[in-house]
Parts: C-alpha cells; structure tokens; sequence
C-alpha cells in the first residue's frame, strides 16, 4: 500500500496526544482507547458496507500497523476496535491480546490519529464461480509490510 492521502473509502482512529490521565475510563494505569479515540466515518458510507473486502490501519506517514479483512461489513469490523482492546486491557480477555492492546495504546499516544483504508478487490473467475480473492491480498500485505499489530510480526 502506498502511502497516499484517505479516500471516501477510509475510516479515522483518532485519540488527543498527551498522557494518559486519571480521567474516567483509566485501566491498569492507562486509559482506555475508548476516552482516547474518536471514530469518524468519512462522507462515503457505501464504504461501511463493503464486505469481503481488506482493510489496513495506517499512520499519517501511510505506514500500514494492522491488516485484516472483514467478511461481511467493513464498518462493523473497524467499529469494534476500541471496544475489544478495552476489554483486554480490561483483563477480560477477548480476541485481542494483551500485547497487542498495549501497542494500540501506544501507537494512539505517539500519532494521535490512525486511518483505516478499505478495499474490496474484483471478483475473479474460478471453476468455483467468481470470487473476491480478499484473503490473498490480505496474506500479500502482511508478508510484504509487517505490521506491528499483526500477530504474524510477534
């Protein structure tokens, strides 16, 4: 993915640089990114319903941090970042590791602002039908960018 600026078809993670403070919301000595984060779904909302569909986390410098795909819609999937690092940082388990909800803590405190770019590849012709060869492209970037969100860069 080349750094290039958000289309209509991106989502912004941002949170308020600084310390984490003793505000509502603090666990285990930081904050929870759902203080810290505001989610602003750009002016395309088609972009929220895409499904089968790659999506990359990325700085402001375009340095992509975490890469997933969403088998059905996009903004669902990219909505539910605050609430399942919470929880881990929580101690409440859920699919986000410990480790990795440190890093988005830490990554939110060093950018202030992360955006997710999404993008649905064309269906390609299989003796199967047509399909949307997502995942593909999504193992592509991960061995091609290793993003420090990704369990794969452990």
């Amino acid at each position: 993915m080349a750094a290039s600026p958000p289309d209509d078809r991106s989502f912004r993670l941002g949170g308020r640089r600084g310390s984490f403070g003793d505000r509502r919301g603090r666990l285990g000595g930081r904050e929870g990114i759902d203080e810290l984060l505001v989610i602003e779904l750009r002016p395309d909302p088609e972009a929220c319903e895409l499904g089968e569909a790659v999506y990359a986390w990325i700085t402001a410098g375009g340095k992509p941090v975490r890469i997933g795909t969403c088998g059905a819609s996009a903004g669902k999937r990219l909505l539910s970042y605050p609430g399942y690092v919470n929880r881990s940082l929580a101690g409440r388990g859920g699919t986000t590791p410990k480790w990795e909800a440190l890093k988005w803590l830490n990554l939110l405190a060093e950018h202030a602002m992360l955006t997710a770019v999404v993008h649905q590849p064309e269906p390609t012709p299989t003796a199967a039908g047509l399909i949307r060869p997502y995942l593909d492209i999504e193992r592509q970037l991960i061995r091609q960018h290793r993003p420090l969100l990704n369990r794969s860069r452990r």
